[in-house]
């Protein structure tokens, strides 16, 4: 006895496929009727690569983002399966209206195929559940932030809003329970509800066989073998091919695009969005302002639209059936337009407008001009735009550290935390953009409209920033905003004492002699924060010796001009300056051993008034309060290291 025979006397599988195979189709076959076998097959898709990722994926708050990453870079095609994955869901988000619309021509919501529209319209839904769970799991800042709005939306359901929401995070805060919660929802219990849905919404569909059109009644009918299979066949494989494409364009030309930076509940400045399937309904919030408006254009008119297209099949009891078919299809024409409208919408108003207009916007803000709506809607997306900057920039720092560095046991938000290019532009706006700019602006890519009152501090401690001090210290760009207690400018013996030095230079050759000097003077400072005490105790008779040298070693240019820089502070500036506390008059400014270092910078950021900074006996206290209280150790650190970073011309 053949195999198959034996196979088939148990469980009668021959008879099974050839009813399938051997199904009639009404009108024969037509590439109108694949949609619903194209989106049968993406599903079976995002369950077999579903199951892949699961495998390797961890759902913790602590591990989640961490097993992503791992996925996308490290496992072997991960990228293709979580790509196919992540597009596949949209896939199935773009493939459903279009199965809806061609089910409305076709009138197969009519008798008695009612249960059948009401099984696919339930299906619809828990795509969507799927894509809005799913969206979290990688937990990275995209998700995580975007879920937030998602569920806070939830909660405005009256009465039962708030129940709702904690029941779905899991208690009030967003952490662990959540992303829990929301992985149980995405692999067990909304996949199982729409496998039983899809099987009722086949057995029917085969229960009520194809619904042709008028226009084909006189033609003969086909078989679903092998005509329509093979229609449906090359429809999946165009749905495929299309689905690789996009996942290697995205994977070669992007990158890690589909991570975002990991989840993180304190950056509140995230510029969060849905995804682009829920943006319609994002962009209809704003027509709806107040907490009335609010719940009814979150709640109730979605609902009600959900209501009509249930009602739908009920149409033709209260109309006559063209006259039904007319209103029903008008209906859900309407809702696809105003849909995609309110997407394009979203869109264009998060484009970044052009800088000229909001530098005008600006400039009228500082001059206390009233702002109209196009004016506060321009200055809106602008800094959306700066955050989203922001934002990108952060993500694409978090994946090259993961690359390099590696990702903690304590979770990716230590990695984050202790990062001086992600943490440091963060803590400056925060606490020092008050009075400080950073290349102008807050260290964010945003310039604050309040005018600064002390020094910008992009390059700080660099040769270009010293020298440009030492040119002018009442610059805006360095002391001339600040001002003593009483009003009177800060710092103005310092400007003094470079007004005296040049006057005792009475040729343009000894100005010039000066000039360099000067530049020697800045590249032995920028050097200092670089290579703190490199050069203590060396005195200006040894620096000469060293620059003239035994003949056995030329000394490079640079070197030269550092020696020089040195012996000209101990001669000129040890007056005022400390170097290892040691100077030759009253010390009145800052100790300079290891000027601009990252420890230099973070006992100026703890204390400014420490005896080796701003506070002198018999003198007013530093104008900068300490942060000593304000800031812990690791975040002054890390804001001492940034600020270090960025010497440019070291």
């Amino acid at each position: 006895m053949k195999l198959t025979d034996w196979i088939d006397q148990r469980t009668g599988i021959r008879n099974l496929v050839r009813g399938a195979l051997d199904e009639s189709v009404p009108g024969g076959a037509r590439w109108r009727y694949v949609w619903g076998s194209v989106l049968v097959f993406v599903f079976v898709l995002q369950v077999l690569t579903g199951i892949l990722l699961m495998t390797v994926y961890s759902p913790s708050a602590t591990t989640a983002w961490s097993s992503v990453w791992y996925i996308q870079s490290e496992m072997t095609l991960g990228w293709l399966i979580r790509g196919l994955h992540h597009f596949g869901s949209q896939a199935m988000i773009i493939l459903l209206p279009i199965h809806v619309l061609q089910v409305l021509v076709a009138r197969a919501y009519r008798s008695p195929r009612e249960i059948n529209w009401w099984l696919g319209l339930g299906l619809f839904g828990l795509v969507l559940g799927l894509s809005l769970t799913g969206y979290l799991l990688p937990w990275d800042q995209k998700g995580y932030w975007a879920t937030k709005v998602a569920t806070n939306i939830m909660g405005l359901t009256p009465v039962v809003g708030g129940v709702l929401q904690k029941l779905v995070v899991g208690g009030s805060e967003y952490g662990h329970l959540t992303i829990t919660r929301f992985f149980t929802l995405h692999v067990m219990v909304l996949p199982a509800c729409l496998a039983l849905l899809l099987i009722a919404h086949l057995a029917l569909f085969r229960r009520h066989g194809v619904t042709f059109r008028p226009a084909d009644a006189g033609k003969p009918a086909g078989s679903f073998w092998p005509e329509q299979l093979l229609r449906d066949s090359l429809a999946c494989l165009a749905v495929l091919a299309l689905l690789f494409g996009v996942v290697w364009y995205t994977h070669a030309v992007q990158g890690n695009a589909l991570l975002d930076a990991p989840a993180d509940p304190s950056a509140s400045d995230y510029p969060a969005r849905p995804e682009w399937y829920f943006l319609f309904l994002f962009q209809s919030l704003k027509f709806f302002e107040g907490p009335r408006l609010e719940v009814f254009g979150a709640i109730v008119l979605p609902g009600g639209v959900a209501a009509c297209l249930f009602a739908l099949p009920l149409l033709d009891k209260l109309l006559r059936p063209k006259t039904a078919h007319r209103v029903a299809m008008g209906f859900v024409i309407v809702l696809f337009a105003t849909t995609i409208l309110l997407t394009l919408d979203a869109f264009r108003d998060d484009r970044d407008p052009p800088a000229e207009a909001v530098a005008l916007i600006r400039d009228g803000q500082r001059r206390g001009a009233k702002l109209d709506a196009a004016d506060r809607e321009t200055l809106r997306a602008w800094r959306f735009n700066r955050q989203r900057d922001e934002a990108t920039r952060v993500a694409d720092r978090a994946l090259e550290l993961a690359a390099t560095q590696g990702i903690p046991p304590s979770g990716p938000l230590e990695m984050i935390a202790r990062d001086p290019t992600i943490r440091g532009p963060k803590l400056f706006a925060a606490h020092c953009a008050i009075c400080h700019r950073y290349h102008g602006h807050n260290g964010l890519g945003i310039v604050p409209i309040e005018e600064p009152t002390s020094s910008d501090l992009g390059g700080y401690a660099s040769r270009e920033w010293i020298r440009g001090l030492l040119d002018d210290p009442t610059s805006d760009v360095y002391f001339g905003r600040m001002k003593k207690p009483d009003g009177a400018p800060a710092h103005t013996r310092m400007s003094k004492w470079l007004a005296d030095l040049r006057e005792d230079y009475e040729d343009d050759d000894a100005i010039d002699a000066l000039d360099g000097d000067l530049d020697a003077a800045a590249a032995y400072l920028a050097d200092e924060s670089v290579n703190p005490g490199r050069l203590a105790g060396t005195a200006p008779d040894a620096i000469n010796t060293m620059i003239a040298g035994d003949g056995s070693r030329k000394l490079a240019a640079d070197e030269v001009q550092i020696l020089r820089g040195r012996a000209f502070f101990i001669e000129t500036c040890n007056e005022c300056h400390s170097y290892d506390a040691k100077r030759k008059g009253t010390i009145r400014a800052p100790e300079m051993m290891g000027y601009g270092s990252p420890d230099w910078i973070e006992r100026m950021i703890a204390d400014p008034g420490h005896e080796t900074r701003y506070r002198r006996a018999g003198r007013e206290p530093a104008q900068m309060p300490p942060f000593e209280n304000v800031l812990n150790d690791q975040d002054r650190r890390v804001l001492a290291e940034w600020l270090h970073g960025d010497l440019g011309g070291n």
